[in-house]
């Protein structure tokens, strides 16, 4: 049922993740044979962005939870301990309704700079995480100590869930 689930979840992904772009023009791919075309004039084929509230929603089904996550956008503007939400292009999270740390983020930045500055403050956000879960729910502690956090582009993915190690796979089979 799992390899089902990945297999139709690297399906779906792969539809809309065809390339990473940072915002601002975008990036172009020449798909004709230059031995087979004497033409000045060649064809170019847009590369479009990640579909972050698809790639969220691939993550959330794919990986292993303690709980259902449910797609909860309002988390981020109201839970982003510093985050600066105006360098992002889009976002998406994927929460539980219980005490866990479980959670899906994926954030496309507007700048590779940006998107490096999110991954040290999602580092900070997990230790502020472990601060706050080893005083009122300690076994959920060790679900924090290899959060996946990757990089593609501008495009930043955080997942906490019951096997990082697994998600981890899950991530670099979506975004590479």
């Amino acid at each position: 049922m799992m390899k089902l689930k990945l297999t139709a979840a690297a399906l779906l992904t792969a539809i809309a993740l065809t390339a990473v772009s940072c915002g601002g023009d975008p990036a172009v791919t020449d798909t004709t044979d230059t031995a087979a075309n004497t033409s000045d004039t060649a064809a170019v084929t847009e590369v479009q962005p990640i579909d972050v509230p698809t790639l969220a929603q691939t993550l959330a089904s794919s990986c292993a939870f303690s709980e259902e996550l449910m797609a909860n956008d309002a988390y981020l503007k109201n839970h982003l301990y510093g985050f600066a939400v105006d360098s992002f292009v889009s976002y998406a999270a994927y929460v539980p309704a219980g005490i866990t740390p479980e959670e899906v983020l994926v954030f496309e930045t507007k700048t590779e700079d940006d998107a490096k500055a999110l991954v040290d403050k999602l580092n900070a956000y997990v230790e502020y995480q472990i601060g706050q879960y080893t005083d009122y729910a300690p076994a959920q502690v060790p679900k924090l100590d290899k959060p996946v956090i990757a990089v593609k582009g501008c495009t930043v993915v955080y997942v906490i869930s019951e096997d990082n190690a697994a998600a981890a796979e899950v991530v670099k089979g979506l975004i590479g």
